[in-house]
């Protein structure tokens, strides 16, 4: 990196001490060679003016990048310079031509010899407003040099230059003389080839305003340095050009790898969300199916317990049913670890799970339970919605059995005019439903599960007046035609 920069140190140090000794050989060798060809110029300096303001719009926009105060005092006097080059094109030679060149590069050399304030982070807001009006007041010069010429001072009489166009290029000249030396420390702090190239620049510049001093209008070393300069901000305008084009390039790389990320992310999000609906299903599962019926298979032992000295042969009978019913919880339990619902899948396969809840929950001996089943009304029902039901009914009749202190209950299954209805009813002591907590899995996995099938729970209840569970699904006309042909 340091061999490429002192390389190019060399290089840009000769090109300049080159371009010097040409201009200069040039006015030596042709002294009276003049081409007067307005066209050509006013297109050279346009061409200039557009290419000072394309930089200074770059370095603008690199301002995130490279937060630096003096980036942003070449832009602005870069972006002034540009504005009053192509004012400068416009003008009819004369006072008002001179004048706008001249400032323009006193502009333009304004931005670079402010490079010596330095970086100020504590106050960029305040110091980008004064800056601004650098290439304001440079606009308004060159709107009033065209606009009012007889108004400007005098920059030239009889072919010579006046003094107020000689104090305006010696400043000009200075201040980028200025600019160079403040910005090459930069570069040998940091060996950066941009660092070179922006300090080549005011140097270059510097140089021609020395040589138009002793200069004469449309000579061989005037025409010279005018497409000398071009060519220097077109270069430069290519180099930072590339150099803000790789920028975008990795920003939008950068992008695309950020959108990546987030997309996968969201996948991950979704994996995990599903993971976690299947370990609630299961545990809803598990709750409304193999705790219910481990807890009546309880209840049906502790009958037992009290059964086996007074009654033996109906203790022997209940601890067969129990056996049973235990063997029936094991198959359950090996199909919801293996991801599957109990196998119902239509109505029949409805009738026979409720039948033998009612007579698991019967076999209790504490609470007696009538099955009321509707066949025409079982056709209507899917295995999904079957398996639901009989989870609800389950985890109703249960919360029956423990709380309500009920003797009988109902369970009923049939067609209402709002659609299919599941039952489940009781005569206990009841309670207040508005005074209810409702913060018991129980009553949450019934609503869930009701919603899931778009069919609606209400709980009907009261002191000394039972409680009366009710889960209505709706069903499509065609389906009520159907069950009623």
């Amino acid at each position: 990196m340091r061999a490429d920069s002192s390389k190019l140190l060399l290089l840009l140090v000769g090109g300049s001490a080159g371009a010097l000794l040409t201009g200069l050989s040039l006015q030596v060798q042709w002294p009276d060679w003049r081409w007067h060809q307005e066209p050509v110029h006013s297109t050279v300096e346009a061409l200039g003016g557009l290419a000072a303001i394309a930089t200074a719009i770059v370095l603008l926009h690199r301002r995130n990048t490279s937060p630096a105060q003096k980036w942003r005092t070449v832009a602005v006097g870069l972006l002034g310079m540009g504005l009053l080059q192509i004012f400068h094109a416009m003008a009819e030679p004369g006072h008002a031509f001179v004048f706008l060149r001249n400032v323009a590069s006193l502009t333009g050399s304004i931005g670079f010899v402010l490079t010596w304030l330095g970086d100020e982070p504590d106050r960029p807001s305040q110091t980008a407003r004064w800056l601004w009006m650098i290439p304001a007041g440079a606009f308004a010069l060159g709107a009033w040099g065209l606009l009012f010429p007889e108004q400007l001072p005098e920059m030239m009489r009889n072919g010579q230059w006046t003094a107020a166009a000689l104090v305006s290029q010696s400043l000009a000249s200075l201040f980028f003389f200025a600019g160079a030396v403040r910005l090459f420390p930069d570069y040998r702090r940091n060996v950066q080839a941009e660092d070179l190239l922006f300090t080549f620049l005011p140097l270059l510049f510097g140089l021609a305003e020395v040589v138009f001093l002793y200069s004469v209008p449309w000579g061989a070393s005037w025409w010279f340095w005018h497409g000398l300069g071009l060519i220097a901000c077109s270069l430069l305008l290519i180099y930072l050009s590339r150099g803000y084009l790789r920028m975008v390039d990795e920003l939008t790389s950068a992008l695309n790898q950020a959108t990546r990320a987030e997309q996968t992310l969201r996948r991950s999000e979704q994996q995990l969300r599903r993971a976690i609906d299947e370990r609630e299903r299961m545990a809803e599962d598990l709750h409304d199916g193999v705790i219910q019926s481990v807890f009546a298979i309880g209840l049906n032992l502790e009958r037992c317990q009290r059964l086996v000295t007074t009654e033996p042969e109906e203790s022997m009978t209940q601890l067969g049913a129990s056996i049973a019913d235990l063997k029936l919880v094991i198959r359950d339990l090996r199909g919801y670890l293996g991801g599957l619902e109990p196998p119902i899948s239509n109505g029949q396969g409805l009738e026979a799970a409720l039948t033998s809840l009612v007579n698991g929950m019967n076999g209790s001996g504490r609470l007696r339970y009538t099955l009321q089943f509707d066949s025409e009304a079982s056709e209507l029902v899917t295995g999904d919605q079957a398996t639901h039901l009989v989870s609800i009914a389950r985890e109703a009749m249960s919360n029956s059995l423990r709380h309500s202190g009920a003797s009988a209950g109902t369970l009923s299954f049939g067609l209402s005019e709002e659609g299919l209805r599941l039952v489940v009813e009781d005569n206990g002591v009841g309670f207040e439903v508005s005074r209810s907590p409702q913060q018991g899995h129980g009553l949450k996995n019934m609503q869930a599960r009701a919603k899931r099938f778009g069919g609606r729970l209400d709980v009907r209840s009261g002191h000394g007046h039972g409680t009366t569970v009710v889960c209505t699904i709706p069903i499509l006309p065609m389906e009520r035609t159907h069950a009623s042909s």
